[in-house]
C-alpha cells in the first residue's frame, strides 16, 4: 500500500476512536462540571439545636440537629444518613470504640420522613442526631425503647437518645450523662459520600432554658476520633 492508502487508514482510525472518545469525555467532563456536592454544617444553638414539646408544653424536649446540603450544580439522588460508629470515652478522655456496632439509618427532620431523600441543588435538609426529653416523659413513655451502654441500666437520669430509624437490642441507641462520639457518614446514588465525626458531652442535668441547657449538653463537629 502507498502513502495515500495508509493515510486513509489513519484518518478513518482517527475518526472513528474520536467518535467514540468525544461522547465519552463530554459526559465525563458534565458529570464532574454538574455534578451535585454534599456539605454539613453544625452549630449548638437553634435552629440546629432547640427546644420544642411533644404535643404539649408539659412535655419538653430538646432535639440536635446537622445541616445537609447540595452546593452542587444537580440533584443529588437517593441520600441516606447512617450512624457507622460508636465511642465511650473514660475517666481519662481515651476514646473506646464499641465492638461490632451495626450502622443503622438516622432520620432525616421532618414528619414520617423516608429513608432516602433527594436533595436538589442549592436545597438544604436538617438530619436528626438525637434528643434528650424531659425526665418524667423519659421515665413514663421511652424508657422503654433504650438500649443503654451495659452496667449503666439502673440509673434514672435523662438520657441522650439517638434518634434511629430503627432500634437494635444488641448495642445502645442512647448515653447516660459522659462522654462519647459517633461517627456518621452520608450516602447518595451520584454523589461522593461525606463524613462527620460528633463529640458529645452531657452532664445529665435538665435546664429549661436554651443557653442554660447547651451548657450541660455540648456536642462539637470533629474531622476525626
Amino acid at each position: 500500500m502507498g502513502v495515500p492508502d495508509w493515510v486513509l487508514i489513519g484518518t478513518a482510525l482517527f475518526l472513528g476512536l474520536t467518535a467514540l472518545i468525544v461522547p465519552w469525555l463530554s459526559e465525563v467532563v458534565k458529570r464532574k462540571a454538574f455534578a451535585p456536592s454534599l456539605k454539613i454544617s453544625f452549630e449548638l444553638k437553634p435552629p440546629f439545636c432547640h427546644k420544642t414539646y411533644w404535643g404539649s408544653p408539659k412535655n419538653p424536649v430538646y432535639f440536635c440537629r446537622f445541616l445537609v446540603e447540595n452546593t452542587g450544580k444537580s440533584q443529588a439522588r437517593l441520600c441516606e444518613v447512617v450512624l457507622e460508629d460508636l465511642w465511650i470515652c473514660d475517666a481519662s478522655g481515651r476514646s473506646i470504640k464499641i465492638d461490632n456496632f451495626s450502622p443503622v439509618n438516622l432520620k432525616w427532620a421532618g414528619h414520617d420522613p423516608p429513608q432516602f431523600l433527594d436533595i436538589n441543588p442549592g436545597r438544604k435538609f436538617f438530619c436528626a442526631i438525637g434528643y434528650i426529653s424531659s425526665p418524667s416523659y423519659q421515665y413514663l413513655f421511652e424508657k422503654k425503647n433504650m438500649v443503654n451502654i451495659p452496667g449503666k441500666e439502673s440509673i434514672d437520669i435523662p438520657r441522650f437518645v439517638l434518634d434511629q430509624r430503627e432500634i437494635f437490642y444488641a448495642q445502645p441507641n442512647c448515653f447516660v450523662p459522659g462522654k462519647y462520639a459517633i461517627r456518621v457518614t452520608i450516602f447518595s446514588e451520584n454523589a461522593s459520600e461525606k463524613e462527620i465525626y460528633f463529640e458529645i458531652s452531657w452532664s445529665g442535668n435538665w435546664q429549661d432554658t436554651e443557653p442554660e441547657f447547651f451548657r450541660e449538653l455540648v456536642i462539637s463537629p470533629s474531622k476525626k476520633i
